[in-house]
């Protein structure tokens, strides 16, 4: 039987990728999508998971109208997004995200997720936080694709 278990360096380069993966995104896509699955460490504001996005996970809409503020970290996302009328502030971990694609799909891009973690305290990304700032709407929709759903 094949041990499947990563070690912390490649939780590291997994990390690295998924933050160089989402910067790519925001750089050159405009508007795309992230497919979050649940993880302990995911904060979704006051809103928390709903209904079945407690198992399959949510999609959340990333872009210059969606966002209000956006900052790469460490070892997570921040953003404030749109959920209706009502901004939620969100800290979604680099191991939660499963899929990133982008407004018509010409890229879809499917990632492995990480739910139970060895002990990182002494791994770092050698990547500074970066901030990226987006534009500040008042009536936005955000989009939810359900992933759970078979043809």
């Amino acid at each position: 039987m094949e041990d499947d278990t990563l070690t912390p360096e490649e939780i590291k380069s997994l990390r690295k990728f998924k933050a160089s993966l989402f910067d790519l995104y925001w750089d050159n896509f405009g508007f795309f999508y992230i497919h979050v699955v649940p993880h302990p460490e995911l904060q979704m504001g006051n809103r928390g998971l709903l209904g079945k996005e407690k198992e399959a996970g949510v999609v959340l809409a990333i872009g210059p109208t969606a966002c209000r503020e956006i900052a790469s970290e460490e070892d997570s996302l921040y953003a404030e997004l749109q959920f209706g009328l009502k901004w939620e502030k969100l800290l979604i971990p680099w191991d939660s995200i499963f899929r990133i694609f982008d407004k018509t799909q010409n890229s879809l891009t499917q990632l492995r997720t990480i739910k139970d973690l060895p002990d990182m305290s002494n791994i770092k990304i050698g990547n500074k936080p970066k901030n990226k700032s987006a534009k500040k709407v008042s009536d936005s929709n955000v989009i939810e694709i359900d992933f759970s759903k078979k043809k």
